[in-house]
């Protein structure tokens, strides 16, 4: 069977490519094309308890759609007659070798976040319990084997339980529409959803019986769409390089480096009707990176969060990833609140706070006990910026000077502060790093750039979700630096915090006291999207207004950290 496709060839993982007309799924290894070889039977077999007969027992019959030539290139694996349609989309993602799957972030949803994903959908319309017909179209721009689309399939079905299955049947590609580059999912995919179809194509006389229709197609999600009233989607991922078309089409939406999820948040939101949702698993990165400050503008001018759901559990989402991930879900429709909350085996309420209408970094909390100073926090007038400090990443990136790092002081060498010496309140020498513990300096620009030979504040650059704090911060002052002989080198995993102006409105002493209080991590957690702890965001922490901050100045320690609490618990502005 020859099946000529005509798509976006599959690059590196993120590229953009151009189309053509040679086989974009050459990647599909034999253990996946195994699997799509045992998808006839199972077709077969659940025809079959449908009560179907002859031609519809065929799946490549039953489907209006061509089926990738790996099917009848395979010897077929025998696939369990109970295995349901999800079930099966996860077997051939996980056949796939773990090289195809990194290089062209195919990756797979499970079945109880795709039904939280429509659940937050149907919620941002205010439905009811009962089941609701479709009002409109449901696209997945990146479906591969049609998961996220099986939780408004089914609703819908149920919710027409009583009208004409042919009329039901022929409506379902106005209801629902998946697009995949990959033609092996594409056509799993309307298999998948097909099956579904089976009970009302068996209670139609064979007379009226019509090809059930493929609802995932082969196409490019990015590509212009008709208008939809949701798009549900678990987009790929991963730097892209776009080219002077997709600059000019996605350019609005880009700072610095491109991410392909951003991309399909962008173009989805663009595809909305005027009644329109968007409902995307994707990284927490979004809400507060400095490259993402464009999305977000774009989305806050256009649509309502109206609400946010923390996965606690990464495993399975993005593998191989330490990206937190969330569920988000916008609407067309306005809303002065967000809802957020946590899934872990369940779903708990954690705040509903203002919706964030800006493009600098949106304050969630992550945890319930964040959530009354993320809040009073948002209403602040200062940041961290305004008030005269700048902060700068560590220049060294020592895997670039690996022939100049030593383990011993010298002439020319400096001692580099890694991030594994930054105690909260000091500086110390950590023995992990003895082996390379110095830098060899070469010539007069490492002497301008590499070289700190003042008092400064220094924050852990990298962090994990799991670390009791995010923000760990450390005073570098004048008597420190001495003990490190004058002069450092600091790591590329360690923020630099130093005065941008003479005399900025918090000194050194006051800000570092300040950074290492509960609340100030609370805050920071309610806005790193990642286990980065960047220099912009950073530089936009919240601080109180100009009379609350001149009550800081002169406080002793403990003094200062009880008028920091109450400031961040809202007594204070």
């Amino acid at each position: 069977m020859a099946v000529v496709t005509f798509a976006r060839e599959l690059g590196s993982r993120g590229s953009r490519t151009e189309t053509s007309t040679g086989d974009p799924a050459s990647t599909t290894d034999g253990a996946a094309a195994s699997v799509l070889a045992g998808v006839p039977a199972w077709w077969r077999d659940r025809a079959r308890a449908a009560g179907l007969t002859g031609r519809w027992l065929d799946v490549f019959e039953a489907i209006d759609g061509p089926p990738p030539p790996e099917i009848v290139e395979s010897s077929p694996v025998r696939l369990d007659p109970e295995l349901s349609g999800h079930a099966l989309g996860h077997a051939y993602v996980d056949a796939l070798s773990s090289g195809v799957r990194a290089r062209h972030g195919r990756h797979y949803t499970p079945a109880p976040i795709a039904e939280r994903l429509w659940a937050s959908a149907r919620a941002a319309w205010g439905w009811a319990e009962a089941p609701t017909p479709l009002p409109g179209l449901v696209r997945d721009p990146a479906a591969g084997a049609g998961g996220l689309l099986l939780p408004p399939l089914r609703e819908h079905l149920v919710a027409t339980a009583d009208v004409d299955p042919a009329v039901v049947l022929a409506g379902l590609r106005q209801r629902i529409e998946g697009l995949e580059t990959d033609p092996a999912a594409a056509w799993l995919g309307s298999v998948v959803l097909g099956a579904e179809l089976l009970p009302h194509l068996a209670a139609l006389p064979d007379s009226r019986r019509r090809p059930l229709p493929g609802l995932v197609h082969l196409g490019d999600g990015l590509a212009a769409a008709a208008p939809a009233r949701a798009v549900v989607m678990n987009p790929p991922y991963g730097r892209v390089r776009l080219d002077p078309t997709d600059r000019e089409r996605f350019g609005h939406l880009v700072r610095g480096h491109a991410n392909l999820y951003a991309l399909f948040m962008g173009h989805a939101l663009a595809t909305l009707d005027d009644d329109g949702v968007l409902a995307a698993l994707v990284p927490t990165s979004f809400t507060a990176g400095a490259y993402f400050q464009p999305l977000r503008a774009a989305l806050a001018s256009a649509t309502s969060l109206r609400s946010v759901s923390w996965l606690a559990d990464r495993s399975g989402v993005f593998s191989g990833v330490l990206q937190e991930t969330c569920i988000a879900t916008f609407s067309k429709a306005h809303t002065d609140r967000t809802d957020v909350r946590s899934l872990h085996r369940g779903q708990d309420v954690i705040a509903r706070v203002p919706t964030p209408r800006t493009s600098g970094p949106w304050l969630l909390a992550r945890r319930r006990e964040d959530s009354a100073t993320a809040e009073a926090a948002q209403k602040m007038p200062h940041t961290l910026g305004t008030l005269g400090w700048k902060v700068s990443t560590g220049p060294l990136v020592w895997n670039r000077r690996k022939d100049d790092l030593a383990s011993e002081r010298a002439v020319g060498r400096l001692p580099i502060v890694w991030g594994a010496d930054i105690v909260t309140g000091t500086v110390v020498a950590h023995g992990s790093r003895r082996s390379v513990r110095y830098l060899t300096l070469r010539g007069e620009r490492d002497a301008r750039t590499m070289v700190l030979d003042g008092p400064a504040i220094l924050a852990q650059r990298t962090t994990a979700p799991e670390q009791a704090r995010r923000l760990v911060v450390a005073e570098l002052d004048d008597d420190v630096l001495a003990e490190w002989g004058g002069s450092v080198v600091v790591e590329n995993h360690v923020n630099v915090l130093r005065p941008a102006v003479p005399e900025p409105v918090l000194d050194r002493r006051t800000l570092s006291v300040v950074l290492a209080t509960t609340e100030l991590d609370r805050v920071l957690r309610s806005t790193a999207g990642s286990v980065a702890v960047s220099a912009y965001e950073l530089s936009s922490l919240p601080f109180p207004g100009d009379e609350t901050l001149a009550s800081w100045r002169g406080l002793d320690s403990h003094a200062l950290v009880d008028a920091v609490r109450a400031a961040y618990a809202g007594a204070e502005s």
